[in-house]
């Protein structure tokens, strides 16, 4: 929600239509310039209203406006400008790493394991398969 005082980090602006509020919620509306009539027992604002400007204070009446009026346009977070861990920094990227990029990192690394097991000649869990399917390749070259 908008609170009095604090400072607008977009521009806000009310949609014209049924606002939900009493018809004596009128003045409230014409204090702050908004054109408004009482339709079907509630109020309605006939134009869209630019209540607040980016970088502008939002004042007490607009608070309280949006208040009313259950709006609530600002959302506020965190912006990551570095990751800090055990003494490295690094990129805040590396929190963008998504299901499939784990995947392909965890494959690149088993498919190196396999290479340095064949190439060296000690059988490991990744190059077994591997080693299989070359044993079976010799012996059908070596009986046809």
């Amino acid at each position: 929600p908008a609170k009095a005082g604090g400072l607008s980090p977009s521009d806000v602006i009310v949609p014209a239509g049924p606002t939900g509020m009493e018809p004596t919620q009128t003045s409230f509306l014409q204090a702050l310039n908004i054109s408004s009539k009482i339709n079907k027992g509630q109020v309605e604002i006939i134009n869209d209203v630019h209540l607040i400007k980016a970088g502008d204070r939002v004042g007490n009446s607009e608070a309280a406006l949006l208040s009313k009026l259950n709006i609530k346009p600002f959302s506020y977070g965190l912006k990551v400008l570095t990751v800090y861990d055990n003494g490295n920094m690094y990129d805040p990227s590396v929190l963008e790493l998504t299901d499939a990029d784990l995947l392909n990192k965890f494959r690149t690394g088993v498919n190196n394991i396999a290479a340095i097991g064949l190439q060296i000649g000690y059988p490991t869990v990744a190059s077994l398969p591997h080693s299989v399917i070359n044993g079976y390749k010799n012996i059908l070259a070596v009986s046809v």
